[in-house]
């Protein structure tokens, strides 16, 4: 029985970028219609969330031959 995770740095940083873009757009978005400031700090604290997220994975497995 397989009981590792499907997971891996490469797929974990693809969905940190996304998640990185889609915030960003949204942000910009919730600002450009002027929507609450507080629908458009979630988003860029979402936003600031996954770019320090995407760093850290970055940095912890840029020596792994793997990636």
């Amino acid at each position: 029985m397989n009981t590792e995770t499907n997971s891996s740095p490469v797929r974990n940083r693809a969905l940190l970028a996304m998640l990185l873009v889609g915030s960003l757009a949204a942000n910009v978005t919730a600002q450009a219609f002027g929507l609450s400031l507080f629908i458009s700090a979630a988003f860029g604290l979402i936003a600031i969330a996954s770019g320090v997220a995407l760093f850290s994975s970055y940095r912890r497995n840029r020596g792994d031959a793997r990636n």
